[in-house]
């Protein structure tokens, strides 16, 4: 007996979501076409690793709105660093830096607020001076910094 009721009571809730989703759809629609733009926030890190002491990043970062401006934090700068003049950062690894895995962070400000956000992780290496390792990579051809910043302690 109780088995038909369970059946009845899960057509019953099937045909309601059903039909609420019937109602919903031309209202979805309607809302979608009146969104404002998507706001993007684009970062790239090159290369993804590099060594303590001697290596080098270039950081590039985008943001989809004209007025926003780019803010690069992490935990290997001293603090937040915002690019008012450009799009480019030069991020000097010095040997103060411990080896590890850090996340750059890329924060699009405009008007007080945060617009949009992108993360990228990168190694920072040990020199190992009696075993022979790879030549750090290079920077991207054509890389112009608009500012250069050195890394600090860890904290």
């Amino acid at each position: 007996m109780i088995q038909p009721m369970k059946r009845i009571l899960a057509v019953a809730v099937t045909a309601g979501a059903m039909a609420g989703l019937i109602v919903t759809a031309p209202a979805a629609g309607a809302a979608e076409a009146k969104r404002a733009p998507e706001l993007n926030a684009t970062l790239r890190v090159v290369p993804g690793w590099t060594y303590q002491g001697t290596g080098k990043l270039a950081v590039i970062a985008s943001c989809s709105p004209r007025g926003d401006v780019p803010v690069i934090k992490s935990s290997m700068l001293p603090g937040p660093f915002a690019l008012r003049q450009g799009h480019n950062l030069l991020i000097k690894v010095t040997g103060k830096t411990r080896p590890g895995r850090y996340e750059i962070n890329l924060y699009c400000t405009g008007k007080h607020q945060i617009d949009s956000a992108a993360m990228r992780k990168v190694r920072i290496l040990k020199v190992l001076p009696a075993f022979q390792q790879p030549a750090a990579p290079g920077l991207p051809k054509g890389f112009r910094p608009d500012a250069v910043v050195s890394t600090g302690p860890h904290r």
